[in-house]
């Protein structure tokens, strides 16, 4: 009973939770970017995910019906996330909205000079 109202027992092994950032919004339509970028620390279990919060937003999974959001307090609804079975984490949410995490791989796109029109 205890561990269904989310709570820790003294013998469960506590897992590590890291910090991650978020570096830049790269597509999508999602408002409010510059707010949403930041490190990104571990708040609580919240319906058997791990939650994290930069300070202005929390990220988190809001159960069966509501599905993972990424809004400013946990009483906000931002319509209906995609389930825990189909995104495991806070991380693969966030970057399923389109934005950048600090540990992800950037591609470097060579610029390019365009001289003259020929046709």
């Amino acid at each position: 009973f205890i561990k269904s109202k989310q709570f820790q027992l003294g013998t469960d092994e506590v897992k590590d939770y890291p910090t991650f950032e978020v570096t830049a919004q790269v597509g999508g339509n999602l408002g409010d970017g510059p707010a949403r970028l930041g490190m990104y620390k571990f708040d609580k279990m919240y319906n058997g995910a791990a939650a994290y919060t930069n300070g202005k937003y929390i990220v988190f999974y809001g159960g069966e019906k509501s599905g993972w959001q990424w809004v400013t307090s946990y009483n906000a609804w931002a319509g209906n996330g995609p389930a825990l079975s189909a995104i495991a984490d806070a991380q693969g949410f966030i970057k399923s909205k389109q934005f950048q995490l600090g540990t992800d791989e950037v591609k470097d796109y060579p610029t390019f000079e365009v001289t003259a029109q020929v046709g």
